[in-house]
C-alpha cells in the first residue's frame, strides 16, 4: 500500500485492532456501503511510483482487473461497495500467504464482522467520500492481488512463495502497525497472539 491516501485510517485500524480486537461487539453495525468511484482511485495511486512510464501503465491495468475481479466475484456485481468484505479479504488474503492457510466463506464472515465493527470506531463513516473509496479500492485490489499471487506461487516452488510471503507482510505491517506479526486466524475469527513476559 505505498502512498496510501487513507493512512489516519489505517493507523487507527491497527491500534484498534491492538487494543480492542478481542472485545469486538457482537453486533457489528450496519455494512460499511458506499458508492463506487465514477473512475477508480487506487489503481492509478498504487502505480504511481513504479519503474517506467510503461511498468505504471501495467502495473495500473492490473490493478484494475483485480478491483474488477473482486466486484465480480466477492461482491456479485452490487451497486455499493462494502469496505468490510474489502478489508476481511484483504487481511485473510495477507494472512494465507504468510501461513499456508486456505480460509473458508465462514471465516471471511468472522473476519468481515470484527473488522466492520473495528473500521467503524475508527471514524470510517466521518472520513472523506474520496478517502473511504480509495481505502476500498485498496483493500479489494490487493486482497485479490495477493490471493492470485499466493495461488500461482505455490506452482512455482520455494523462492516464489517466499517473495509473496514477505509482500503479505510487508502490507500487514503498512496496514497494521508491529502488531502484524501477531495477527492470526482463530476459531473466533482474528486473533492476537499474546506477547511472551
Amino acid at each position: 500500500m505505498n502512498d496510501t491516501v487513507t493512512p489516519a485510517l489505517t493507523r487507527r485500524l491497527g491500534l484498534l485492532l491492538a487494543q480492542h480486537l478481542d472485545d469486538a461487539p457482537a453486533d457489528p453495525g450496519p455494512a460499511l456501503l458506499q458508492p463506487p468511484a465514477p473512475l477508480p482511485i487506487a489503481p492509478a495511486l498504487l502505480a504511481r511510483g513504479l519503474g517506467s512510464p510503461a511498468g505504471r501503465q501495467a502495473s495500473q491495468r492490473l490493478y484494475e482487473r483485480c478491483l474488477k475481479h473482486f466486484r465480480a466475484s466477492l461482491q456479485h456485481h452490487a451497486a455499493l461497495d462494502d469496505a468490510g468484505l474489502a478489508a476481511a479479504t484483504f487481511v485473510l488474503a495477507n494472512l494465507a500467504a504468510l501461513h499456508g492457510m486456505r480460509p473458508g466463506d465462514d471465516d471471511l464472515a468472522r473476519v468481515e464482522r470484527q473488522l466492520r465493527a473495528l473500521l467503524a470506531r475508527a471514524g470510517w463513516a466521518k472520513a472523506p467520500l474520496r478517502d473511504r473509496q480509495s481505502g476500498f479500492e485498496q483493500f479489494a485490489l490487493l486482497g485479490v492481488l495477493v490471493g492470485e499471487s499466493a495461488a500461482q506461487a505455490a506452482t512455482q516452488g520455494p523462492a516464489a512463495v517466499a517473495n509473496v510471503q514477505r509482500a503479505a507482510r510487508a502490507y500487514l505491517r503498512q496496514l497494521l502497525g508491529a502488531d502484524a506479526e501477531r495477527l492470526q486466524l482463530g476459531p473466533q475469527g482474528l486473533v492476537l497472539e499474546k506477547v511472551a513476559a
